[in-house]
C-alpha cells in the first residue's frame, strides 16, 4: 500500500541549471535524470504533473518532490514522505474544477469521489471486468469537462465516467501477440489535454510474443476511445512508464520508474 503523504506546491527560485536536449525521430525530444540522490537525479520516480511553466516530479524513494522548468532545468526541491502522486497522496488523484477530488484506490479496486472538504460523495468499483468494476486502477485524471478517466491497469482498458462518477463507456483491450498500436498492455499514467485528447502510458509485459517494444509505449486517444497515435521509441525505449503529464504545446512528460529518468515526447 502507498504511504499517505501530503504534497503541496511552493514558490520557486528563478535560477535554473542547464540540461542537454537530444532530438531524434520517434524518440524523446528531452531526457534527463539518472539514479541518484543529487539535484536532478531520481530514485524510482512515480508521477509527474505540469502546472504553468513548471514540472513537478514525485521522486519516490528519495522522499521528495523535485521541480523543473519545461526544458528540464532544475529549479527547486522540497521533502515529503515517500511521494506517490504529485497531486496529494495516493497513486491516482485528480481535482475537478469545483474542487471535488477523485481518488483511484488500486488496493480496493475502486474509485472515490469527494467534495472539496473530503466529504464522501460516491464510490464505484469492486474487483471484476464489468462496467464500473476494476482490477487495480492506479491512475486517474479529469478532462476539461470534468469527465473522470481511469486507467484500469490489470483489465488493460480505460473507463470513462461523467463528473458525478456515472459510467459512460470503456475502451481498450490486451492484444498480446498482435502488434496493433491501439492495444493496451497494463495502462498506468493517464492525462487529458484541453483539446480532448487522452494520453496513456503502458507498462507492457516481459514477453517474447509481440515483443516488449510493442508493449511499453505511449498512446493518444479521443475521449470516445478513437485511437489517434502511438509513441514507442526506436532508440531510447521506455522501460517502465508510470505517470504522464501533458503540456499546452503538444508535449507529454513521462516518469520512467525503472530507468530513474523523465522523458519528454511530442505527441501532437
Amino acid at each position: 500500500m502507498p504511504r499517505k503523504t501530503g504534497v503541496f506546491f511552493q514558490s520557486l527560485p528563478s535560477r535554473c541549471q542547464p540540461v542537454t536536449v537530444d532530438v531524434g525521430s520517434n524518440n524523446p525530444v528531452l531526457r534527463f535524470g539518472q539514479k541518484g540522490s543529487q539535484q536532478g537525479q531520481f530514485d524510482t520516480p512515480i508521477d509527474v504533473a505540469v502546472r504553468g511553466n513548471r514540472l513537478y516530479v514525485a521522486d519516490t524513494e528519495n522522499n521528495r518532490v523535485q521541480v523543473f522548468d519545461l526544458s528540464g532545468k532544475f529549479c527547486s526541491t522540497f521533502p515529503t514522505a515517500s511521494p506517490r502522486s504529485v497531486a496529494i497522496d495516493p497513486y491516482g488523484l485528480a481535482i475537478q474544477r469545483d474542487g471535488r477530488v477523485v481518488v483511484a484506490d488500486y488496493s480496493k479496486h475502486s474509485v472515490f469521489l469527494f467534495e472539496a472538504d473530503w466529504t464522501p460523495v460516491k464510490q464505484v468499483g469492486g474487483q471484476g471486468k464489468g462496467e464500473g468494476q476494476f482490477d487495480e486502477p492506479y491512475f486517474v485524471c479529469v478532462d476539461k469537462e470534468d469527465n473522470i478517466i481511469v486507467a484500469d491497469t490489470n483489465n488493460n482498458r480505460v473507463q470513462v465516467f461523467d463528473k458525478n462518477l456515472n459510467f459512460r463507456h470503456k475502451f481498450g483491450q490486451n492484444l498480446k501477440g498482435r502488434q496493433q498500436p491501439w492495444g493496451m498492455w497494463g495502462p498506468m499514467g493517464v492525462s487529458a489535454d484541453s483539446k480532448g485528447n487522452i494520453v496513456l502510458g503502458n507498462i507492457g509485459e516481459e514477453s517474447d510474443v509481440g515483443g516488449v517494444e510493442h508493449g511499453r509505449k505511449l498512446q493518444v486517444f479521443r475521449l470516445d476511445g478513437t485511437w489517434v497515435s502511438t509513441i514507442s521509441s526506436d532508440g531510447d525505449k521506455l522501460n517502465w512508464p508510470h505517470g504522464v503529464a501533458v503540456t499546452e504545446d503538444g508535449h507529454v512528460f513521462v516518469a520512467d520508474t525503472d530507468d530513474h529518468c523523465i522523458r519528454k515526447y511530442r505527441y501532437m
